[in-house]
C-alpha cells in the first residue's frame, strides 16, 4: 500500500469534487448552467430540481470514480510509473465526466428556459458595460506556462541531484519504510498536475467571462471571480513547482512545508472571502 500517493490524492481531489458538485449553488443568480436567467427564474421549481439533479448525479459518478482511483492506488505496487498513470487517468476521467455533465445540463437548460416564469426585472444591459471587460486578460495565463517550463528545465538540469530512491510508503509512525527507484514518470507528476489544473482553471475563467453582463453588480461579481481564477491558478502552479524542486534538494524541506501550507490556506481563505464579498445576490 502506497500511503503518500493516497494522501496526496485525497488532499487534491476531494476539494475538487466538492467544488464540482456544489457548482450550481455557487454561481450567481443570473447564471444557470451557463445560461443567463433572471433571479425569479433561478429560484423557480424547475431550476431547483435541475440543481438537485446535477448535484446528485455528479456526486454519485465522482464518488464511484474516486473510490476506484483510491483502490487502484492502494493495490498498485511501488513502481512509480503505475502510480503516475493511475493519477493521470483519474484526472482525465474526472475532467471528461465533468464536461459531459455540464454540457448535458447546459443543453437541458436551454430547452427549459422558454417554459420558465417570465422575468420581473429588466434584462437590458446597463450603459457602459461592455462584453468581455471583466478583470485580468487571459494572456496572464502565459506566466503560468513560463513557470512550468522553467520548472521542467530546472529539474532536467538537476536531475542527478534527485535521490536514486524516492519514498512512497510510510509506517504508522510516519517513518519511510519503502522506496522506489527514481524515474521521470514520478518526478514529473507535479508537471502533469500543473497542466491539468491550468486547463481546468482556464475553462472556468472562460465560462465566467463569456456570459452576458446585465447589471453592474454582475460585472463586479464576474470580474472578481475571473481574477480569482488567474491568481489561484498561479499559486497552484507555484505550489507544485516548489514540491517538484524539493525533489532536487534545491529547496530545504523546512522552507517547502510552510510555503505549501501558506499557499493552500491563502487560496481557501481567498475563495471564502470572495464568496462572502461578491455573494450571489444582486443586493451584494
Amino acid at each position: 500500500m502506497t500511503i503518500l500517493p493516497v494522501i496526496i490524492f485525497i488532499l487534491v481531489f476531494v476539494p475538487s469534487i466538492v467544488l464540482i458538485v456544489s457548482m450550481p449553488y455557487l454561481t450567481k443568480e443570473t447564471i444557470s448552467f451557463g445560461v443567463t436567467v433572471s433571479a425569479v427564474q433561478f429560484h423557480s421549481e424547475p431550476l431547483r430540481q435541475m440543481r438537485k439533479s446535477y448535484a446528485r448525479i455528479s456526486a454519485i459518478l465522482h464518488t464511484i470514480l474516486f473510490i476506484v482511483g483510491i483502490l487502484c492506488l492502494i493495490y498498485s505496487d511501488e513502481h512509480s510509473r503505475q502510480i503516475s498513470w493511475v493519477i493521470i487517468t483519474y484526472a482525465l476521467a474526472m475532467l471528461v465526466i465533468s464536461l459531459v455533465i455540464n454540457i448535458r445540463y447546459h443543453l437541458k437548460m436551454k430547452s427549459v428556459l422558454p417554459m420558465l416564469p417570465a422575468a420581473l426585472e429588466s434584462s437590458v444591459m446597463e450603459p457602459g458595460l461592455r462584453k468581455g471587460n471583466v478583470g485580468l486578460p487571459s494572456h496572464w495565463f502565459l506566466i503560468h506556462a513560463v513557470i512550468i517550463v522553467v520548472s521542467i528545465v530546472t529539474v532536467l538540469r538537476n536531475y542527478d541531484l534527485i535521490p536514486d530512491q524516492l519514498p512512497v510508503h510510510f509506517n504508522g509512525s510516519w517513518t519511510v519504510d519503502r522506496y522506489v527507484d527514481k524515474s521521470y514518470s514520478i518526478v514529473f507528476i507535479p508537471t502533469i498536475m500543473q497542466v491539468l489544473g491550468i486547463l481546468l482553471f482556464i475553462y472556468e475563467y472562460w465560462r465566467m467571462r463569456r456570459g452576458k453582463q446585465q447589471v453592474r453588480e454582475d460585472l463586479t461579481y464576474r470580474r472578481a471571480w475571473s481574477n480569482f481564477m488567474i491568481t489561484a491558478s498561479f499559486l497552484f502552479v507555484i505550489l507544485l513547482s516548489v514540491v517538484q524542486l524539493n525533489m532536487t534538494s534545491l529547496l530545504n524541506i523546512n522552507f517547502v512545508i510552510p510555503v505549501v501550507l501558506s499557499i493552500i490556506a491563502f487560496i481557501i481563505l481567498y475563495a471564502y472571502t470572495l464568496t462572502y464579498w461578491a455573494g450571489q445576490r444582486e443586493s451584494r
